[in-house]
Parts: structure tokens; sequence; C-alpha cells
């Protein structure tokens, strides 16, 4: 016989109407007590009328594709565009469906992981776009429910995570730069509290202090991963420091180098003859660009397609929870000048 309400409400210890604003996200129930009642929920199978209905056996074990953020850009970003392919991809071939869900910071407070999994009967997710201080990269530590991060690296039995290694990609990036004759160069970073970002500022680090040269505050143009914040951030650098304070800009994406772009060309500038540029993602829009760009290719749809796999891996018992890190290529264009070459 079916779970009930009845059942449910005895074995989490609480009253059925407790149960019921549980289930119906009622904000005056207590966060630890929704999370028993749910907890029980799923042990016990229950799940109310409506979503009986609507769901089948064969659709028990649903995967979903969680992503953070993805609203607040202003202008259509190709990364997410790449890893939806190649995580559709792999769904295709192999005769799965995969939902999305949009998510926010702020409405990861207002519905927890295990009530979103709960209400879509989520048996697995793949989550991107997740900030290092989001409740969900607590939330996904004590799940019991198979994950896959992507970039962001969540600890926990059930986690999964697949990534770059951003560190030596950057840093290779940086030195790039530094053999080409380039010491004054003015990091465009991305977001603060962004993994890859934090791992990334590590890479410049490195070449830096390996090259005996000094990255300061004040060479550092802080953004969230946004163009028209790369845009203006150029403009002020340059109202506060004199056109020979840099040769080159170090972006932490593709959009950033855009952005850095677009920015020079307005004042007046020309890259690569006054500025270098490099980028980092490997955005099919960067080889489209005048100049195109000189990046680090991340192979995003394939990041897309693995993280897909491995999920799939983990539901069916095949893997076990797992780091993937995914190679890398620097691929150079035309918008870097060898400056050792003019010294010579």
């Amino acid at each position: 016989m079916p779970a009930t309400i009845r059942d449910v409400a005895k074995a989490a210890g609480v009253t059925i109407g407790t149960v019921s604003r549980a289930l119906n996200n009622y904000s005056d129930v207590n966060c630890h007590t929704r999370e028993r009642i749910l907890r029980v929920a799923q042990e016990l199978g229950y799940r109310p009328n409506q979503m009986a209905r609507s769901l089948s056996s064969k659709h028990s074990k649903n995967i979903a594709l969680v992503l953070s953020g993805f609203l607040e850009d202003t202008m259509l970003n190709d990364f997410e565009t790449m890893l939806m392919k190649g995580i559709y991809q792999f769904a295709f071939e192999h005769g799965i469906d995969i939902a999305m869900y949009v998510i926010n910071s702020r409405t990861q407070k207002e519905k927890s992981y295990e009530q979103l999994c709960y209400e879509h009967n989520i048996a697995g997710a793949i989550l991107f776009g997740l900030k290092t201080n989001d409740p969900y990269c607590e939330a996904l530590a004590a799940s019991h429910r198979p994950c896959v991060t992507i970039d962001t690296e969540v600890r926990g039995p059930c986690i999964s995570n697949v990534t770059l290694d951003d560190v030596t990609a950057f840093d290779e990036l940086t030195q790039y730069l530094i053999d080409r004759g380039h010491r004054k160069i003015v990091l465009v970073h991305g977001r603060k509290n962004a993994m890859v970002s934090m791992e990334r500022l590590v890479g410049a680090y490195q070449a830096f202090t390996r090259n005996g040269l000094t990255l300061t505050h004040d060479s550092i143009i802080y953004t969230n991963f946004l163009r028209e914040e790369a845009v203006a951030g150029v403009g002020a650098y340059f109202r506060t420091h004199t056109p020979d304070s840099a040769t080159a800009f170090l972006c932490m994406s593709d959009m950033l180098a855009i952005g850095t772009i677009e920015a020079l060309k307005s004042l007046g500038y020309r890259v690569p003859d006054d500025y270098s540029v490099v980028g980092y993602d490997g955005l099919e829009v960067a080889n489209y660009t005048d100049p195109k760009i000189t990046t680090v290719d991340q192979n995003i749809k394939e990041k897309g397609y693995e993280a897909a796999h491995l999920l799939y891996d983990m539901l069916n018992g095949i893997r076990p929870a797992q780091k993937l890190v995914l190679p890398h290529t620097l691929v150079e264009r035309e918008s870097v000048k060898n400056l050792s070459e003019l010294s010579n």
C-alpha cells in the first residue's frame, strides 16, 4: 500500500498539517523540520496525489541540469550554450531526458536543494554556476542524491566534480604574456567568490612570482564576469593610470577580453599594436572578434558531455563519486604583440 501523509507525519514526529505545510513550502515551518519531513517522505516513497498522477515509474530516475545565475547575464553567453550542447548531446545519444531548472543565490535560500529534488522527483543533478558561499554548496555536501558540479568543487560522498586545472592553465596563459616581453600586466578579474576566479588568480600569482614580478592590487580590475563591467573597468583604469602603465590585459574569460578590447578601441587604442589582450574559455565568438583573441580553450562542450556521462554512471552504479580534470589547450591567435622581438 502506498505511503500516506499520515505515515509521513507519524514517522517524522509531526502533525499532518505540518507535513502539508512543509511540502507546500510555507515559510512558518522550521528549515530543519522541513528537511526531516522531506527526507522521511522520500524514504517512504510518499508523493502528493497531484504528483503521483503526473509521474510514472519509468521516470523514477529523473536527471536535472540546475543553472545558477543564468538569468543574471545581460547578454547571451556562449559558455552556457556550449555546456548545454555537451550535456544534451550525451542525453540524446543515450535516450534520456534531462530537465533544466534555473536558480540564483536568493532562490536557493527560499527553496532548499532537497525540496527542489523532491518536488521534481530528481534522482541526480548536474549543477553549474554555484558560488562558494551559496546555500546549495552546504546542502549538496549533506545530500545522499548523486550529483555532479561543474567547476565549483563541493566535497561530499555523493558529489562528483568536472573541472579544469585552472591554476596550471592560467599560469600558462600568464607565462605566455611574460615570454613575449610583457612586464606591465593588468589582470581583469572575474567574480570574487567564484572558485574558478580564485584558482586562476593563484595561477597568475605563481607566474608573476616565478618571473620576479609583482601583481599589485592596483593592477587588478574586478568584475562579475560581465562584458560591460570590463568595459567600465578598463575605462576607469585609464582615468587613474598613464597609458604606459600597462602593455597587456590578462582576462579571466573571453567575454571579459571582448569587453576589454571594446574599451581600448573606444579610447582610441589598437589591439595588439598598443595593448595586448588574452582571454580564457575558448568561446567560439573569440575566433570572430577583431582581432581574434588568444585564449585558453577548456573545451566547454566536452565538459558538459563528461558531466552528464559521469552522473549517468553514478546513478547506475558504474562509477563512484570522483573529481574529473579535463585537459586544456592554449590557442594562439592575433591579440598579443611580441615585445621581445622588438627589443632584439
